[in-house]
């Protein structure tokens, strides 16, 4: 899949990318501290490579800047992470943050919006071969690109296409999901039916979170006490914490396991928040000590129940997203 870093929360502290175009933040690490073990290091290295494939080369350099700070004990990898950092803020100096001039920095957002208008001045095809790539769907990372560009495209006949393409495309969840987004973006409103799962669902684009301050505070909580639990015993699992979580809300947004989620007490998030540990743990080590993280979270027998549905529910959404 390609790794959609969807939500962000600023401090100051080194970025992983963000919702949309906000950034996802993990404080340096002490080199001393953290250690990235092989199963770890083959995880961060499959990021990277979709980073690149989907052009997330900003936050592919925010990675590359965390790894370096690790200890990963195999010098190879050091210097390939080091030498690929060096490409790249050789070829975006923008990223940087080091770039001479007294101009305000460009947003990213704006260089993307000024890009995509340039490509649209010089080829008076390009919408409509946007356009084709969702419609086509052959490749997810295609689709990806093709809707953060038909974002910023100027044309008048994107927003009735794009509710065209959710109402008959049968689309991956979080696909769908960046499909809303991005008519949201558009200024678009209104109803948008669509198929999931084999069932007729209907949405209002204007209802369609842009941030994860969109979404109920319950659910930005579960990253923070995730990050508390990790920080000291796995503090590279922290790192994924966020746009795991975030890629998580976007898979199941409008669907039962959301409308479920919602209807819990504040409570019973410390249920979800293990699950979603256990999850980050399993991807990045091949298994985790579930008895453990459930004693972490305090997550007694009276929450069996609850605590088999949302380790089911999001192995589910972690098995789903591996392929695409």
């Amino acid at each position: 899949m390609a790794r959609i870093l969807l939500f962000g929360r600023q401090t100051d502290t080194i970025g992983v990318g963000g919702f949309g175009r906000e950034r996802n933040t993990i404080e340096q690490p002490n080199k001393d501290n953290v250690i990235l073990f092989p199963k770890t290091i083959d995880f961060y290295q499959i990021e990277l490579t979709r980073m690149l494939e989907t052009e997330r080369y900003g936050e592919a350099m925010n990675l590359l800047r965390f790894l370096l700070q690790c200890e990963s004990g195999d010098p190879r990898a050091d210097e390939e992470w080091a030498a690929l950092l060096g490409w790249l803020e050789t070829m975006r100096p923008e990223e940087t943050g080091d770039s001479a001039g007294e101009e305000p920095e460009e947003s990213e957002t704006d260089m993307l919006s000024r890009a995509v208008k340039d490509k649209a001045e010089a080829d008076s095809r390009y919408v409509d071969r946007l356009l084709q790539s969702l419609f086509s769907g052959t490749s997810v990372e295609k689709m990806l690109l093709a809707l953060e560009q038909l974002t910023y495209a100027e044309h008048p006949g994107i927003n009735a296409a794009l509710i065209q393409w959710l109402r008959t495309a049968k689309l991956h969840p979080i696909v769908l999901f960046k499909g809303l987004q991005a008519l949201k973006r558009r200024g678009a409103e209104g109803p948008v039916t669509f198929s999931r799962q084999g069932k007729i669902q209907q949405l209002d684009i204007e209802d369609t979170p842009l941030s994860l301050a969109d979404f109920p505070p319950k659910f930005s909580e579960i990253i923070g006490r995730v990050q508390q639990i990790s920080e000291v015993k796995e503090p590279t699992l922290s790192y994924f914490a966020e746009h795991t979580w975030a890629d998580f809300l976007a898979f199941i947004y409008g669907s039962p396991a959301y409308d479920s989620l919602l209807s819990r007490s504040q409570d019973e998030m410390d249920v979800w928040a293990a699950a979603l540990h256990a999850v980050i743990q399993e991807s990045m080590q091949g298994g985790a000590d579930v008895e453990e993280i459930r004693e972490m979270y305090g997550i007694t027998s009276e929450n069996k129940d609850h605590w088999k549905q949302a380790y089911e529910v999001m192995q589910n959404f972690m098995r789903s997203v591996k392929p695409v």
